[in-house]
């Protein structure tokens, strides 16, 4: 008789997304809502942080200005993710004159907090997010997603619709302490985001989109979760369930670079984060991502980052 094993209890039953998202700081923010009726247009610069735009109700179109090829029409519900220092231009259809959000700023009309602009025709409801990452989590992420990530509204199932929900009746209606409320909802459709374009095979080639790959998000799950372990192709392809060629082979194809510098460079995202944090001596945190000595750490981390691990610390201190 075969022997019943509790996948639960094993190394692959480990979250992959969770275990990277356990290891970044993210911090969401809701920086606007406005009420546009058609016609209507915006266009703003490039931000620092990656932006997310919510259609509580109404249509819009977004067109990158350095890139007028990606270019997307949203509807009630849709969400959209712009990387970070990327040029926008928002309007109600894409002939539509879009005018700087300064402008547009100064010439609206505030009330509760939201901005009422434009002309007579339809209305259209839109709020406006920015997520912050520490220094890790805009290597990950800004190396992973797309300039131009869009959630259609039927895309994150109830999950996400209650979150959308949360959030419109809290621009309709603040309360006491809806900015923080605001920035964990923002926080919570990111990852929702994340769910979507892990599902679809929409990210860039990297990380994100290994999660998308069961077998190679095994592997990348065990080394989330062991940084510091003796990797090798052998053991990662084992962990995948694959042959090493063929685990070599399509790790690479789907992640976008071999199977141990990719081992390599999550071990020295886990040192930055420890080092950002302090607390913790340099010597323990080469143990702690696998090498036996604080000088072979040291060099490796240097190539990875350009800075010696005490000079990476300082600039946090």
């Amino acid at each position: 008789m075969s022997e019943m094993v509790d996948e639960s209890s094993e190394p692959s039953a480990v979250d992959p997304l969770g275990s990277i998202l356990e290891r970044i700081r993210i911090r969401g923010s809701v920086f606007g809502a406005a009420e546009l009726g058609a016609p209507w247009g915006v266009q703003t610069p490039g931000l620092g942080d990656l932006t997310c735009y919510v259609l509580i109700r109404g249509v819009a179109h977004l067109e990158l200005l350095d890139s007028p090829r990606e270019q997307v029409s949203l509807s009630s519900g849709d969400i959209v993710l712009v990387a970070a220092g990327r040029a926008l231009a928002l309007k109600d259809t894409r002939h539509s004159v879009a005018v700087p959000f300064e402008r547009l700023r100064l010439a609206a009309h505030q009330a509760s907090g939201v901005l009422r602009w434009g002309g007579t025709g339809p209305r259209t409801t839109l709020v406006c997010g920015r997520l912050e990452f520490d220094e890790t989590g805009r290597e990950l992420f800004g190396s992973a997603l797309p300039a131009l990530l869009h959630l259609p509204a039927e895309a994150g199932g109830a999950g996400l619709l209650g979150v959308l929900s949360a959030l419109a009746s809290e621009v309709a209606t603040p309360q006491p302490g809806s900015g923080p409320v605001l920035g964990r909802l923002a926080e919570l459709l990111f990852i929702h985001a994340l769910r979507v374009c892990i599902g679809r095979g929409t990210a860039e080639a990297g990380w994100l989109r290994g999660l998308g790959h069961p077998s190679i998000a095994r592997a990348l799950a065990a080394v989330h979760q062991e940084p510091g372990a003796p990797w090798t192709v052998e053991s990662l392809a084992a962990r995948a369930s694959m042959s090493r060629s063929t685990f070599a082979a399509e790790f690479h194809r789907t992640v976008g670079e071999p199977p141990l510098a990719y081992v390599t460079a999550w071990r020295m995202r886990h040192a930055a984060r420890l080092l950002e944090q302090g607390g913790v001596s340099i010597k323990d945190i080469a143990a702690s991502v696998g090498y036996g000595s604080d000088e072979a750490f040291s060099r490796a981390f240097k190539s990875w980052s350009g800075h010696p691990p005490g000079e990476y610390r300082r600039r946090f201190e």
